[in-house]
């Protein structure tokens, strides 16, 4: 089976909890951390083998709520998990889901079970009944 690609543009202070989160996929998915919307619109537009992107509703001072309607316009077929925090409001989230501009939402903070969670269901996974003793508590 092709490994399947994550491209993750979040603040600096997700990177690393998210990398521990998709762990468990390493031989399923190639991860790609970008710092920017700038630098991600430029590897969407070389790449056609992407399936999920994990985003973050801001970056530095900027909003990427408009960017994720833009890509999804762009790439139907992509998905894109949108890390909400305080800053966003709630008409937005529902405005986006009612869209279908994202496929999932994740509010900070949060485990790293739920991000695994929404990787196994973007990425068409089957989910293992065991679980990695990284994430027992």
């Amino acid at each position: 089976m092709a490994k399947k690609t994550v491209l993750v543009c979040v603040k600096k202070d997700l990177t690393h909890p998210i990398s521990w989160a998709l762990k468990e996929f390493e031989g399923k998915i190639s991860t790609r951390y970008l710092d920017n919307t700038k630098q991600l619109g430029m590897v969407l537009a070389d790449t056609d083998d992407c399936c999920t992107v994990i985003l973050d509703s801001t970056i530095g001072e900027e909003s990427t709520l408009d960017f994720a309607k833009q890509i999804k316009g762009d790439k139907p077929e992509l998905k894109i998990l949108l890390i909400v925090s305080a800053g966003t409001t709630k008409e937005e989230i529902i405005s986006l889901v009612q869209s279908k501009v994202v496929s999932g939402i994740l509010v900070r903070p949060f485990t790293a079970e739920q991000m695994s969670d929404y990787i196994y269901k973007l990425c068409g996974f089957k989910k293992p009944t065991e679980v990695p003793w990284y994430m027992q508590t």
